[in-house]
């Protein structure tokens, strides 16, 4: 060979042997055309891997109904999920290493031709190539295959499957290894938190995987065990119930008024609770006894359950199911009757609002006086004033569900009509108090530029 001759080589490893300064364009060609091409092999296997496997029930369903080669591949493929995942990473593995020893090689040969400082070379080599990796073959491939899963699984379909052949011994070995590791720590990997729980349906409407709704009801699911009774009860103060020395015309008129069909009976005060009685054993009662008034109501009610305040919702609705009634009567942590609540407010904590003719509607609960300015009934639920009036106020911090808890927290004592504080931008003053008790509240809204609603 000629000395003055450039050396040619014919494989890129023996390029690791050149110390000259000299690179020759075909050994820059070459090392280019080798780098591209495992760069495509990444993207290509990155893009493979999120194809296969996002492909739903649906989607394999149609596969299946499909008579072509192409389906019948991606279905093969995916009847070993695990040993196919393996061989995707370890040939994804070995082509971003070829690629960094390739780019590695190149950067250095066309350093030391140009004199360049070799550590500067290196910093700079590795953070384009990472880029390069990153954007060309990681986001770019994953983001296409996501969005035609089943046509890139189709066309990669034949490659895998030849490659998957070739490293079947080691796929095989890799996978049972990770079954073992995955037997020894599955108690560990397999405990999902309720945050966990939150935070996958957060990405999965992100994505479009699930609607609003459904991730309000995974919420709501996730969180149900977490809610105290004491945060759902019908308060004291509402609550409806029968004295034990009414009439049988008052008892009517009592279930007329209130829409109830079921009503504690109580002696004197709620405190000292007898019983429940049912408006079905009052009609029995009614068409067996039609002439008789007066009523010995300890006959007719039935027992009625206790359950403290700060019973969970998921240990209440077994209390229910177990002990198959609708209501129970909640006490405080000294006995005394805090409230009462039934199934269909448990239920509520999950679907939603359940309304039927004898609830409250929403408009009942306040009155929009202007863009700016609401008057509401104190009994309104924090969450829901939230919907009325687009406010993002936090509700999860405080120990009262109720516009009155907020107001009696910001006051620390019982308030006056016409009593006024401020919080979080808002007005709140007080419109109406009957005995101790927050009956109305005019909220005025922070105003924005231009005059429109916060």
């Amino acid at each position: 060979m000629d000395a003055d001759q450039p050396p040619s080589y014919g494989f890129l490893p023996l390029l690791i042997l050149q110390q000259t300064g000299d690179v020759s364009v075909d050994t820059l060609l070459v090392g280019g055309v080798v780098l591209i091409i495992l760069l495509t092999l990444s993207a290509l296997f990155s893009g493979s891997e999120v194809a296969l496997f996002t492909l739903d029930s649906g989607q394999r369903e149609l596969l299946g109904a499909e008579d072509n080669p192409q389906a019948r591949r991606v279905l093969r493929l995916l009847e070993t999920p695990r040993s196919i995942l393996v061989t995707i990473l370890v040939l994804n593995t070995l082509v971003n290493v070829g690629a960094a020893i390739t780019a590695a090689i190149l950067t250095h040969a066309v350093a030391e031709a140009n004199a360049w400082s070799p550590v500067l070379t290196v910093i700079l080599e590795v953070l384009v190539l990472t880029f390069v990796l990153l954007v060309i073959s990681e986001i770019t491939p994953k983001l296409i295959a996501t969005k035609r899963p089943v046509a890139f699984a189709k066309r990669m379909s034949g490659l895998l499957l030849v490659l998957h052949r070739i490293l079947l011994p080691v796929s095989v070995i890799l996978a049972r290894t990770m079954q073992g590791f995955h037997h020894r720590f599955k108690d560990a990997s397999n405990r999902l938190s309720a945050d966990d729980l939150k935070t996958m349906a957060e990405i999965g409407q992100a994505h479009g995987h699930i609607e609003e709704e459904e991730r309000e009801l995974i919420h709501s699911i996730v969180e149900f065990g977490e809610t105290s009774v004491r945060e759902i009860m019908v308060s004291r103060l509402d609550v409806v119930a029968l004295p034990a020395g009414a009439s049988m015309s008052e008892a009517i008129a009592i279930i007329r008024k209130s829409g109830r069909s079921r009503l504690p009976l109580y002696v004197e005060h709620l405190d000292n609770i007898l019983g429940m009685i049912y408006a079905k054993d009052l009609l029995r009662f009614m068409t067996e006894h039609p002439e008789d008034d007066r009523v010995d109501w300890t006959r007719l009610a039935r027992p009625a359950i206790f359950v403290p305040m700060f019973k969970k919702l998921d240990d209440l609705l077994s209390d229910f199911q177990s002990r198959k009634t609708h209501i129970a009567i909640v006490v405080d942590e000294y006995g005394g009757t805090a409230g009462l609540v039934t199934l269909e407010d448990v239920l509520e904590e999950i679907v939603g609002e359940i309304r039927d003719e004898q609830d409250e509607r929403e408009s009942d609960l306040f009155e929009r006086v202007s863009d700016t300015v609401y008057i509401f009934d104190a009994r309104i639920d924090l969450d829901e004033m939230n919907d009325i009036t687009g406010l993002d106020m936090e509700t999860e911090e405080y120990d009262f569900e109720t516009l009155g808890g907020l107001i009696f927290h910001l006051a620390g004592e019982i308030p006056d009509s016409g009593d006024s504080y401020e919080h979080e931008g808002l007005t709140l003053s007080v419109e109406r108090i009957e005995n101790n008790r927050v009956v109305s509240v005019r909220m005025t809204l922070p105003e924005t530029e231009g005059g429109e609603e916060h």
